[in-house]
């Protein structure tokens, strides 16, 4: 049976693109079928942020009903699956013919995972998009607007009746709030913490996920970590062999 888990945030800007595509990554490297689904389609960011934001057909052709879900999937060249929103002014202005919801329909049974990266806010299609999933997780940075508006989000995920498994901390560094601060303000448990890592910047340049690109940076191996823990399971970093796209990026420091 498919999974369909929606990655959401109160406010823009906290890495929840960032997150999608890692986890979806570290999951397809543990043998899952996954496909990402950008299911933001007013500021679609999946495709940008893999370097395929012009794809000929997207998420947009198939809410309009002109084809199957199936047919908007590609595969990038690090291996990871993807269903792309189109990043076209005219593309966001557009009605959906069909919800969100009712098209993942058409993934059930075809896929072992399915993570949707969802628009921040509290709008109807944020709201459509989270009646097709199992489960949310929240991405939060450790500062107050971040976490006052996640609260917001979890209250809406709550009406509608989704399940909210935890929270993700990103970005963690020198820290307004601690996790235990997050933890009794949302009242949701922390289910991972990735740091701050400059590796994420480069990895975003290129166009990789950062467990691609830097599989041995602190930001990798926490996403790993989180990923093995949403399978029930524990992960142990094993000395890797460094990458032939890792060993060229290091020139470009």
């Amino acid at each position: 049976m498919s999974k369909f888990v929606g990655i959401v945030s109160g406010k823009g800007g906290v890495g929840k693109t960032t997150t999608t595509i890692n986890l979806g990554m570290v999951l397809t490297n543990f043998g899952k079928d996954v496909v990402v689904v950008d299911a933001n389609l007013k500021t679609p960011n999946v495709g940008l942020h893999l370097g395929v934001s012009k794809m000929p057909i997207t998420l947009h052709d198939a809410v309009r009903g002109n084809v199957h879900i199936t047919e908007a999937a590609y595969k990038h060249i690090c291996g990871l699956r993807i269903i792309p929103a189109s990043i076209s002014f005219e593309d966001s202005k557009t009605k959906s013919h069909k919800s969100l919801s009712d098209i993942m329909l058409d993934l059930h049974g075809k896929v072992d995972v399915v993570l949707l990266d969802i628009s921040a806010g509290l709008n109807e299609e944020v709201t459509d998009a989270m009646k097709a999933c199992d489960n949310l997780i929240v991405v939060v940075t450790p500062d107050m607007p971040s976490v006052t508006d996640a609260l917001k989000t979890i209250k809406l995920a709550e009406e509608i009746g989704v399940n909210v498994f935890g929270v993700i901390i990103n970005k963690a560094g020198d820290d307004e709030l601690t996790a235990q601060n997050i933890e009794t303000i949302l009242e949701k448990p922390i289910i991972g913490t990735v740091p701050y890592d400059e590796n994420v910047k480069k990895s975003l340049r290129f166009k990789f996920p950062v467990v691609y690109s830097h599989p041995e940076s602190a930001a990798s191996f926490a996403y790993k970590k989180l990923a093995a823990k949403l399978l029930g399971e524990e992960y142990r970093e094993t000395l890797q062999k460094e990458s032939v796209l890792g060993r060229l990026m290091k020139k470009f420091k």
